[in-house]
């Protein structure tokens, strides 16, 4: 087969487009399971925007028990993201997008996630941490610098108070005894740095009473590329 030079933009263009389509439907072939599950979460918001905040609470109890009894946080998942969608909008004034909800159903499944700056990656952790928190076994989100740490824990505290989960945040100039109380919380923002200085100073403790960290169950790591390439 020969061809022109002439065509051959043509061509090119032709070969971009088909390629582009191919991306465009094995992407949407990934997420189906995602949106499948949104719109269970979204069946669960309709009905919890009519609650009051004391049947909302009465909820979250609900979930904690069915976690309690045995049942996995997968099969909780859409009741405990519609929760924390319904609660964002009474306690922050904001509920999580559609987009926002699917990046934390990734999350809690053990996927890295990209979302650029503004496009609300704080409160899309809210929601597998919650889920996870609910385990009574810890949440540590693992913050970039102090600053974040703080920042978060401060913006997202009432909205987990409100849920009835505790928030710790561990920063540089925490004594052994505050580290301790924030880690045993049920959601603890700390920088990476802490938490890894934390458990290197937690192994030389004479004894496990010494220790500041608890279990280490699940993490959230925001800036994965920069804590997990970047600062290792």
């Amino acid at each position: 087969m020969r061809c022109s030079s002439s065509g051959l933009p043509t061509m090119l263009r032709k070969a971009g487009q088909a390629l582009q389509r191919l991306r465009g439907g094995a992407i949407e072939i990934r997420l189906r399971p995602y949106q499948r599950l949104l719109t269970r979460i979204v069946r669960h918001d309709a009905e919890l925007v009519r609650y009051t905040d004391d049947r909302l609470c009465n909820a979250v109890s609900q979930v904690r028990q069915q976690l309690s009894a045995g049942n996995s946080t997968e099969s909780c998942l859409p009741l405990a993201f519609a929760l924390v969608r319904a609660a964002a909008g009474r306690v922050l004034g904001q509920r999580p997008y559609d987009e926002q909800l699917m990046a934390g159903v990734a999350l809690h499944r053990g996927k890295v996630v990209q979302m650029q700056t503004g496009e609300g990656k704080t409160l899309a952790a809210v929601a597998p941490a919650f889920l996870d928190g609910l385990t009574g076994r810890g949440v540590h989100i693992l913050t970039f610098n102090d600053y974040l740490a703080r920042r978060d824990a401060d913006w997202m505290g009432p909205l987990f108070d409100f849920l009835g989960l505790t928030v710790g945040c561990v920063v540089q100039s925490m004594s052994p005894r505050e580290r301790r109380a924030a880690y045993d919380c049920d959601i603890t923002y700390v920088t990476a740095k802490e938490a890894g200085f934390d458990y290197l100073r937690d192994q030389l403790a004479p004894d496990a009473d010494s220790w500041v960290h608890r279990n280490h169950h699940c993490a959230i790591i925001d800036e994965a590329d920069s804590i997990l390439i970047d600062e290792a």
